[in-house]
């Protein structure tokens, strides 16, 4: 089926796979710092700016627990851009869409249109899970393996660069300057270096029939997920490991752990940003050496070594401080490994990479809802030694569950090699 679908020409045709130069490489880390700056506005400045006007960490939880959603749903919306037009067209509508939400948001009395402000803000990141979606698309369907690797780390070393600058921007701007100009300085951020996706080179897209199209879509969706790898990926995305749900709590926690300003400034703008750059750095350093599953597992339990610290340790800047740095390393070691992992699954897509890295995302989305959601509850009725615990849990019992499938996979496939030798 899904062969002869691709020999009926279903599918566009596929451009040279290409590796990555030096400076072909540039505009893909330059849009990857775009959306570090969207992400800097989402996970790091809302819930400092909920927190200074007086929201509670139980509602910080229950907002980030929300703010997820817009991921899950994604695979629904992000077929659109597969279609029509090229892909970096896309990435810049998106990333415009995105800064003009986010501006228009900030722009209105908080107090008084809070649903309005929350509801702009969650549809801002809609529009930036589509613009991510889009740079996995590009780099899927137009590079090599070696390519595809590259720009994932590109991917990941530009999202915390530019996350580092756009969060110590917006924290110091949410201190000294008015709402007002933190909208249009974060919007700037977001689009100005969206622009350089009009430096990749992209083939034009046929124009086809939307039953054409429809089957296409199909076909390679079934064949990313119903393979082994396809499923085990998902598996791997929807597990409690490496969620990194505790980076959600960690800005407006700086209060709790009595932080001075400079430490809350640094360690969750871009300094924290910095180390997390770090640990994608060392992730991509491991990914050539070990499988990305693999990587992924061993994250986890370490995360989960930094959440029982948390819980049996007191609450002091140093304390907030030692944790928070080795967090944010271990998490850009996870981001580089479950990327890794997407970029090749994907791979062999030639029309709706975008939706099929979508996909693996809003699996990755679901789980970090329902651990946000276990951890705000436990938080709401236990307190914060608890909500570590209980991350700290699910970590392990997560990775434990992802390390015995890997390992029964593996047995699997030896066997059936042998079979294979004796006949």
């Amino acid at each position: 089926m899904h062969r002869n679908l691709a020999d009926d020409a279903l599918t566009e045709p596929r451009p040279n796979e290409r590796s990555l130069s030096r400076y072909a490489s540039l505009p893909y880390f330059v849009i990857a710092l775009s959306l570090g700056m969207a992400g800097a506005f989402f996970l790091t400045e809302m819930p400092f700016l909920m927190r200074k006007i007086g929201a509670s960490i139980e509602a910080i939880g229950w907002y980030s627990t929300a703010s997820v959603f817009p991921y899950v749903v994604q695979p629904f919306f992000n077929p659109i851009t597969d279609l029509w037009i090229k892909r970096k067209s896309w990435f810049i509508l998106m990333s415009l869409a995105c800064a003009l939400s986010i501006i228009i948001a900030l722009f209105l009395n908080i107090q008084n249109h809070e649903n309005l402000f929350y509801g702009l803000i969650l549809v801002a990141q809609i529009q930036y899970g589509l613009a991510t979606s889009c740079f996995g698309g590009l780099a899927a369907t137009t590079l090599d393996r070696a390519g595809r690797l590259k720009a994932s780390n590109l991917l990941n070393l530009g999202i915390q660069l530019g996350g580092a600058m756009g969060a110590t921007l917006m924290l110091m701007l949410t201190q000294r300057c008015s709402v007002e100009t933190l909208a249009l300085v974060s919007g700037a951020l977001i689009l100005l270096p969206s622009l350089a996706v009009l430096l990749i080179p992209e083939p034009d897209r046929l124009s086809r029939k939307p039953g054409v199209i429809v089957r296409a879509f199909v076909a390679e969706a079934r064949q990313t997920l119903s393979g082994q790898d396809g499923w085990l990926g998902l598996v791997l995305c929807i597990c409690p490991a490496g969620t990194m749900a505790l980076n959600f709590f960690l800005p407006a926690l700086a209060v709790d752990y009595q932080a001075p300003e400079w430490m809350t400034v640094s360690l969750n703008g871009f300094a924290g940003w910095i180390l997390t750059f770090l640990g994608v750095y060392l992730g991509g350093v491991f990914c050539l050496r070990i499988d990305s599953r693999i990587l992924y597992v061993v994250s986890a339990v370490t995360m989960s070594m930094v959440g029982v610290f948390w819980a049996v340790m007191p609450m002091s800047p140093s304390v907030y401080a030692i944790g928070s740095i080795v967090y944010d390393v271990l998490q850009g070691v996870s981001i580089t490994a479950c990327s890794a992992m997407v970029f090749e699954l994907i791979s062999k897509s030639n029309t709706s990479s975008s939706t099929q890295y979508s996909i693996f995302y809003a699996f990755s989305s679901i789980a970090q809802m329902y651990v946000l959601s276990l951890d705000t509850h436990v938080y709401a009725r236990h307190g914060l030694r608890a909500l570590y615990t209980t991350d700290a849990v699910l970590n392990v019992v997560g990775a434990a569950l992802l390390l015995c499938l890997l390992l029964g996979v593996r047995r699997a496939r030896e066997l059936k090699q042998v079979e294979i030798s004796v006949v």
